[in-house]
């Protein structure tokens, strides 16, 4: 099973985007308060197309690694490689996670550096953010979260999920 992982910073803000509002010329404000932040971990799935998640308040290391015990949960039986970027809290500069990761006999990949495009899951994130975050009014961080996991329900659901991933040849064979 190859997965590709990654995190990204969510920010409920009180005016979603250019969607949400009828207005010829919408004004924002420029000190706009937020209503709250979180952390989504997602993994593509390159087999099948799959998106999984899950919500977390931050981006530490024992964050990634609670994570990778539920990477290891979807997956019990089977080896599993992840590819991932560069960051501080993932196994290539981070020990504790390292150190989780062989202990859970997953298999790591690191992306190479200044090259966030080759991560499918950077598409995930654009579009949650296009489709869910910019139409949006949410009042708290739990109504985004539900918001993006409906989204994404919706994306596994359908026939044609996958993303085209162009290095990798044949991937998404019916």
């Amino acid at each position: 099973m190859l997965l590709f992982f990654d995190e990204q910073l969510i920010t409920v803000k009180a005016y979603g985007g250019w969607c949400y509002t009828t207005a010829k010329r919408p004004i924002v404000e420029r000190a706009q308060k937020t209503r709250g932040r979180f952390y989504l971990f997602a993994v593509y799935e390159v087999n099948t197309g799959r998106r999984r998640w899950a919500f977390y308040d931050h981006k530490r290391s024992d964050e990634v690694c609670r994570f990778m015990r539920q990477i290891r949960h979807w997956y019990p039986d089977q080896p599993v490689w992840i590819a991932l970027d560069r960051d501080s809290t993932h196994p290539g500069k981070s020990g504790q996670t390292r150190h989780v990761m062989r202990q859970l006999k997953l298999h790591w990949i690191t992306l190479p550096k200044g090259s966030p495009d080759d991560n499918p899951v950077e598409t995930i994130f654009s579009d949650i953010q296009r489709m869910v975050l910019d139409n949006s009014n949410d009042p708290d961080v739990k109504t985004t979260q539900q918001r993006i996991s409906r989204h994404l329900q919706k994306l596994n659901r359908r026939r044609r999920r996958w993303i085209h991933i162009s290095y990798l040849f044949d991937s998404h064979t019916d």
